[in-house]
């Protein structure tokens, strides 16, 4: 019992003797760890961190996407507030702000937002699929759109520079921003040259004279004359008659082609060749108020077929041509010493004085003593009435009677008045001559465009069957009615 009590006695004994720091030190430590935790609250600063950073940049049209931002104070997490905008489709800076608060704390934070350009232009070339420039020429612009994606249509800002086959575009935007494209020229030439003959398509040459080649030129859209490119080709042979084939050919640098022909008939000057329904003759070609200086141009194309001509000489004209005239074969005969209407005609005297004059200058040039004649005016004149009435009845006989002989025409290629062109007077000639046996022309050689349808007329009456003679005392002298 003894040892019973004696241990209930030492249980209690140990309870009521626990110390009582224990308890005092659990206290103190909670009570350290508020203190601990109120300072640490009392001067922490909430934490605002910015998702991206401080500063942004974002492309002018693109959409700002706001990355957000975290708070915290310690370990507690606070909410973030943010103020501000950005406005993408305008360039600029912008601020955002981010604020958090926790237990009366207050923490602010900015973030730059920048809208910037930084996209160049488009320059969009504009193709033709079937142009090209051609050779040596200068390009054309086969067109261009520039769009930026701030400042629009630009189209008109771009500079263009060509150089060695090759067109550069430049354009530069209001922010800075620089584009460069480049074009590539298509050089070709798919046009023939041009080619064209000088004179007529068919040329009559008498046999045993030579074919002189009245010229050609070849135009080529790239390269502009290129006439000394030309091949000519011919069986051409002057000894025999027949119809002969003048070949043209050029050719450009890029292969296009062109081929034209000339014809070159062959006949003797008195051998009829038949065109249609020939109607043959002879025409006597006569030129007055000559010599000029068209004359020896004439006179090359006369010569070129072996045709005769008659010419009526005047005194105060190109004299000096007298010789090559005689030389030719061709007849020269007296037309006028003046030409001077009232000075031939006042009288008889007058007139023979006049026509002595003019004979003796021939025959003192030429040694040709000739007889040939034709009046002023024609025999049928009536402006010899203003200077003495009768005078051309009386003339007509005196000069039979003195060993002359006149000569009027029947055919009149107008070339002294009414026509003005080489067609005309060759149309006129050709009209009158048809279905005459003798046609005795009057044309004048003071006048180019006459001159320049000699060689037509020449060949229209050798293709038709006639021949061409000068005159002489025995020609037909187509007398016109006396008017005076």
């Amino acid at each position: 019992m003894d040892d019973t009590i004696a241990r209930r006695r030492s249980r209690h004994s140990r309870k009521k003797t626990r110390p009582v720091p224990y308890v005092l030190a659990g206290g103190i430590a909670l009570l350290i760890l508020i203190i601990v935790a109120v300072v640490a609250l009392s001067t922490a600063q909430v934490k605002l961190v910015l998702a991206g950073g401080g500063e942004m940049t974002v492309e002018y049209g693109q959409p700002y996407t706001e990355p957000g931002a975290s708070a915290s104070l310690l370990f507690f997490k606070a909410d973030v507030v943010s103020q501000g905008e950005v406005t993408a489709d305008k360039l600029g800076s912008y601020k955002i702000t981010y604020s958090a608060s926790f237990f009366g704390k207050t923490t602010t934070v900015e973030r730059k937002v920048n809208v910037v350009d930084t996209t160049a232009p488009v320059i969009t070339l504009i193709h033709n699929d079937n142009a090209f420039t051609l050779p040596g020429h200068t390009y054309e612009e086969e067109g261009f759109v520039a769009e930026d994606n701030h400042d629009g249509d630009i189209t008109d800002r771009v500079q263009r520079m060509v150089d060695n086959g090759i067109v550069y575009y430049y354009v530069k935007d209001d922010s800075g921003n620089e584009t460069t494209v480049e074009r590539k020229i298509v050089y070709n030439d798919i046009t023939a040259p041009e080619l064209t003959l000088k004179g007529n398509a068919t040329v009559y040459v008498v046999t045993g004279k030579d074919f002189v080649e009245p010229g050609y030129t070849a135009i080529d859209d790239a390269e502009g004359d290129i006439s000394a490119k030309v091949e000519v080709t011919t069986d051409f042979n002057k000894n025999t008659p027949g119809t002969y084939t003048v070949t043209y050919k050029v050719t450009d640098n890029y292969g296009n082609a062109t081929e034209v022909t000339r014809k070159i008939v062959v006949s003797n000057a008195q051998q009829q060749q038949p065109v249609g329904d020939p109607v043959g003759g002879v025409i006597y070609l006569t030129f007055d108020d000559g010599p000029s200086q068209h004359t020896l141009r004439l006179l090359e194309v006369l010569d070129k077929y072996d045709v005769k001509a008659t010419f009526f000489v005047v005194g105060t004209a190109g004299i000096g041509y007298l010789d090559e005239i005689a030389a030719g074969g061709h007849a020269l005969a007296i037309h006028s010493n003046t030409h001077e209407y009232s000075e031939i005609y006042a009288n008889e005297d007058a007139f023979f004085a006049d026509l002595y004059a003019i004979q003796e200058k021939i025959y003192q040039r030429t040694g040709v003593l000739t007889t040939l004649m034709r009046f002023p005016g024609g025999s049928s004149n009536a402006i010899s009435k203003n200077y003495n009435v009768g005078i051309m009845t009386r003339l007509t006989k005196a000069v039979e009677e003195r060993g002359f002989t006149y000569f009027d025409w029947n055919v009149d290629s107008k070339d002294a008045g009414g026509a003005k062109t080489a067609d005309e007077v060759y149309q006129n000639v050709i009209n009158g001559c048809r279905n005459k046996k003798a046609s005795v022309v009057l044309q004048h050689d003071i006048h180019g465009y006459s001159v320049d349808a000699v060689e037509r007329i020449i060949q229209w009456g050798l293709a038709n069957g006639y021949t061409f003679a000068a005159l002489t005392p025995d020609s037909p002298t187509a007398h016109h009615p006396i008017n005076n």
